[in-house]
């Protein structure tokens, strides 16, 4: 029998525990929060906004790990194109969805996939849409798409008394494009469609709107929705020169998910305030966002507000670190088996890649391939040359210092921007 997207695959599971690890390695911190929303054991549709390109759906997959079946994604079909693409996406559990930009003649062949998607869910295999149809290259939710609601319309009526789950994922991230920022993946509490299909029935249009504007206040209570569209950049400054203030007032930690919380707050109090008010925030958060410029300091940095203590104890670990590898004699080693991780690859899709969301999914690709490669054939080498304990020891090393040395290395970051912050 010809297996299909829904049926346990061995070696996808198996290579998802390698693609799990590069995304832990791509990230500085991964956070994620209302885990316990997540519907375990019942039938349910994963509807995160889309940020990043490849990045989200990674995210969504590391957080899905434990989960006995991966998780099947539907993604625009235009990058299907290709026979040989096409085939390692279908691998990878991946089906197309067509849009009316794609013709109108290739609209009919979303009934297929509907339905192909329509068996996942029944075979309680999670579905993952990103809601908004397309990544945004800013932290505001765009319009939602319907495809996933009539999806999940026609599968609650095949399902029948048994619920059929939304579940809304907020996703954000400090910096799109550079390696080694922060990421958050925070759970909403999951949409019961059993509330919609007696409506879906009778009218589905009318009940896939119903779903949308269900699902959209969701979405933006999860992630940090800049709401102004004109004074996008002015908000969003203005919302990282209040980080710090609103950390206090809240009493919240100075930490990845406590700025999170402190940037979304203030996007939320600002929709509250007068156009008046609201202009003389505009007004300050230009003028950070230039200072910022003028230092060469990213908005996310000058948010944290490092302290002297935190630099001091980055040259103390710089040292030790230092210290360890030469008494233990380890410094070739150490730097053989570290080759691909100075390689500022992120430098290649910078100059190469127009679409700045695309750079670091590129970037993810390119780490993936060759860490995995040079390891391969420098484990090899000592192998022959040094005998199996030295080729697996270097392999060791390789594998730990793919995580450990890019925390170093943004921590090395992290004092760079901090002298450039006080000149």
């Amino acid at each position: 029998m010809k297996k299909t997207l829904a049926d346990f695959n061995f070696f996808y599971s198996a290579f998802s525990l390698a693609t799990n690890y590069v995304t832990r390695c791509h990230y500085r911190n991964i956070v994620e929060r209302g885990s316990e929303n997540i519907p375990w054991g019942e039938h349910f549709i994963i509807a995160p906004c889309h940020q990043n390109a490849l990045m989200d759906p990674m995210l969504i997959l590391q957080s899905f790990k434990s989960y006995k079946n991966p998780v099947v994604f539907l993604a625009r079909a235009d990058i299907f194109q290709k026979p040989a693409i096409r085939a390692i996406l279908t691998w990878l559990r991946i089906s197309p969805v067509y849009r009316i930009r794609d013709g109108r003649d290739q609209l009919g062949r979303n009934e297929e996939i509907f339905s192909t998607a329509r068996e996942v869910v029944e075979k309680g295999v999670p579905l993952c849409l990103m809601a908004e149809g397309r990544h945004n290259d800013k932290h505001q939710l765009l319009p939602l798409v319907k495809g996933m609601f009539r999806i999940a319309g026609a599968t609650q009526v095949e399902l029948g008394d048994k619920p059929l789950y939304i579940l809304p994922v907020g996703i954000d991230y400090d910096e799109y494009e550079k390696p080694m920022s922060s990421a958050v993946i925070n759970y909403g509490k999951p949409i019961d469609i059993r509330a919609f299909v007696d409506m879906y029935k009778e009218n589905p249009p009318v009940a896939l709107n119903q779903m949308r504007d269900a699902l959209t206040p969701a979405l933006k209570g999860l992630m940090h929705h800049v709401d102004s569209t004109e004074h996008y950049d002015e908000e969003f400054a203005y919302c990282h020169l209040m980080t710090q203030a609103t950390l206090e007032k809240l009493d919240l930690d100075n930490d990845t998910w406590g700025r999170f919380q402190a940037r979304r707050h203030i996007s939320l109090q600002m929709a509250q305030l007068t156009e008046e008010e609201r202009e003389k925030c505009y007004a300050q958060g230009a003028a950070f966002a230039d200072e910022c410029r003028r230092k060469g300091v990213p908005l996310w940095f000058a948010s944290k507000n490092l302290s002297s203590v935190q630099v001091g104890w980055t040259f103390v670990i710089l040292v030790a670190f230092v210290a360890l590898l030469s008494v233990s004699h380890l410094w070739g080693k150490w730097l053989i088996s570290n080759l691909m991780v100075y390689l500022p690859t992120h430098l290649i899709p910078k100059y190469k890649i127009k679409d700045p969301q695309f750079r670091s999914s590129v970037n993810y690709g390119i780490r993936l391939v060759s860490q995995f490669l040079y390891t391969l054939v420098v484990a090899i080498i000592f192998w022959i040359t040094q005998g199996f304990f030295a080729g697996l020891m270097i392999s060791i090393f390789s594998i730990l210092s793919a995580r450990f040395m890019p925390l170093l290395f943004a921590r090395l970051r992290d004092v760079y921007y901090y002298f450039r912050m006080i000149i």
